[in-house]
This record gives structure tokens, sequence and C-alpha cells, in this order.
């Protein structure tokens, strides 16, 4: 017997109703204190971890600081090139001091060096060096991204957020489970049981990557930090995995009733939402947060070239290079100007966690 419309719309309404009662227990962040102005960045705080830990993600514009960082400590030089920047290494091992993401970083640019480019020929006698073409969507950008934010998350999993996946992944589980039994008491056809669990596990993915991907993209670019161009490459392929999702509902909707293929987005969307909305900061990483604000208000108030100019003694030029890698991760631009980050923040958003 086919399941009634109001089994099948309580299945929408329960896991609301979960969601809203885990979000309101476990969900929102502590508020933040007054934030007090910071004179120098929370000790042993990278700047990759740093932009973690305000804005939740690892993405170009981390690669951006992780490089304005080690530039400023010598480890390697960056200097404009045509469309791009030219990265020279100056060591031929990272720093025994060096942070995980830092020394993957470095270990990363010594794998990119042997990448062919038939752009770069003329710099062949240099094997230590390489070009960074962010206006062609370079490839070894995304590489450095992805092996930062690898190790970064290995590093501080679970030290500023709590995912509280203990609460939505059983609920996911569940709502998934219920929608397959009454998936398989719809007698009108075959295969929609198939066609609902595709449907179910791709939606989630793709609403994850949504969520987690081009929301902060999109969120970005209207902010003036990120290329509409570069956002807007992003919804191709979504855009054609929705086209699928849509193909398929619509088939689960003539096999069984629309309702139900309602209900089916109902859920892919509750779930991948609230994933993302039950994710918690500790405590901890309120203090850190609040400590970086504070430092970011500071340097607010810093004029890189001024400081440049007249050799302030509080800033010496090493300093200043150092903070100029916390300014990339705290989103500053007025003040320090874009730099490296201006070619690198072309891109979207690669991690979260």
């Amino acid at each position: 017997m086919a399941p009634s419309t109001v089994n099948v719309l309580c299945l929408p309404g329960a896991l609301l109703a979960y969601y809203l009662l885990a979000w309101l227990a476990v969900g929102r962040d502590p508020k933040l204190r007054t934030i007090m102005a910071q004179y120098a960045p929370p000790a042993n705080i990278s700047p990759a971890e740093a932009r973690y830990a305000v804005t939740g993600t690892s993405d170009y514009k981390t690669v951006a600081a992780v490089l304005a960082h080690l530039a400023a400590h010598n480890v390697i030089s960056i200097t404009p090139e045509n469309d791009g920047y030219r990265v020279t290494r100056l060591m031929d091992e990272p720093l025994t001091d060096s942070l995980p993401e830092e020394a993957a970083a470095f270990r990363a640019m010594m794998e990119i060096e042997t990448f062919p480019n038939p752009a770069d020929g003329k710099h062949t006698e240099n094997p230590q060096s390489f070009l960074l073409r962010p206006s062609h969507n370079d490839n070894k950008i995304s590489l450095l991204a992805s092996v930062i934010a690898g190790a970064l998350m290995k590093r501080v999993q679970g030290v500023y957020f709590d995912g509280n996946l203990r609460y939505s992944l059983p609920a996911t589980a569940a709502s998934v489970a219920a929608a397959l039994i009454m998936a398989l008491r719809f007698p009108t056809r075959d295969g929609i049981a198939f066609e609902t669990m595709w449907f179910l596990l791709c939606g989630l993915l793709v609403s994850l990557i949504v969520a987690v991907s081009f929301a902060p993209a999109l969120r970005d670019a209207i902010r003036g930090r990120l290329r509409i161009r570069q956002a807007a490459i992003a919804i191709v392929p979504l855009a054609l995995f929705g086209w699928a999702l849509a193909f398929v509902d619509t088939k689960i909707a003539k096999g069984s009733n629309p309702v139900f293929a309602v209900a089916l987005v109902a859920v892919v969307v509750l779930n991948a939402a609230f994933i993302s909305l039950l994710r918690r900061m500790t405590p901890v990483g309120r203090q850190r947060r609040e400590q970086l604000l504070g430092f970011r208000q500071f340097l607010e108030t810093v004029e890189l070239d001024r400081f440049n100019r007249v050799n302030d003694p509080r800033l010496t030029p090493a300093l200043l290079n150092d903070y100029l890698a916390y300014a990339i991760a705290l989103d500053l631009k007025e003040g320090w100007g874009d730099h490296l980050s201006s070619a690198l923040f072309g891109a979207s958003t690669t991690s979260g966690a």
C-alpha cells in the first residue's frame, strides 16, 4: 500500500522539528565579548590558522597568506611577472620549526617545480622557480590550496569548531532510510527505490558543495573580495548537477506522486542546511577569534606604505612583511594594498571543515 500524503509530509516535518530543537540546544555560537585591540597576533597562530579561526574555511586567500608568510621569513621570494607571480624557493628544505601547513606548501612547491609549463620556458635555468598565473585558473594554486587545507585541518580539527555530527549524521541516515522505505511502498513502477537513493545521495553532495564552497564564494564576490567571473564559473557544474537532480526527481514524481518528490527535496535541503548550521564555535575558538579580531582592528589603523616611508620604530620592515600575511588572511585591503592577495583572490573557496 502506497504511503498517504500525510505520512509523506510527516518525514520533512519531523526532520525540521528535530533539527530546530538540536540547533537551539547545541548549534548556536557563543556570543563574542567586547573586542579589544591587540598589537600582535596570538602566539603560535599562523596566518592560515588565523583565517580558519575567523572564517571557518581554508581557501585561496589562505594560499596567498601562506606564501606571503613564507616570503616574510625568506623561505621563498615572490615577484610580479606579467599576469602572475614568480615564486622562487630560497631553501632546499622547510624551516625546522615550520607549521605543518607551511611545510606541506613547501613540499608542494617542490612538486610544482617539476610540472611542464611551456609559458615558463625562459626561466627553465632556475629549477627552483615557477610561475603562478591565477587569471588562467592555475592548477598549481589548486594543488597548494588542497595540501594546505589538508595539513591545517589535520592539526586544528575540532579545536575551533565542533561539527556536532553526532546530532546530524543519525538524522540524515534515519531520514534517508525512511524515504527509501516509503519508495518501496509505491507499487506503480520498478526502480523508484534506486532513483530515490541516487537523488538523496547526489542531492546531499551537491547541497553540501553549495553550502561549503559556492555560497561563501558568492558572498565574497558580492563584497568585492572575489571576481564575479570566477564565482560564476562554479555555477556551470552545479547547474548541470541541478538539471540531473531535477530530471530524476521528475521521474520519481511520475512513478510515485508529486508530494513524495517534493518531500525528497525538503529532506536533502534540511539535512545539508543543518549539517552546516549545527557547526558550533568552541570556547577556544571564541577566545582566539576575539583576539584575532582585536589584531585585525589594530591592523586597520596601520597604513603599510606610510610605515615603510617613515621607518616607524614600532614596526620594523620584517614585522610589517610578517603582518602582511595576517592582513591577507583577515581580509584587509585598505592601507595594506592588494599585493599578492589581489591575484590569488580570483578563485572560489576550496575547503571547509
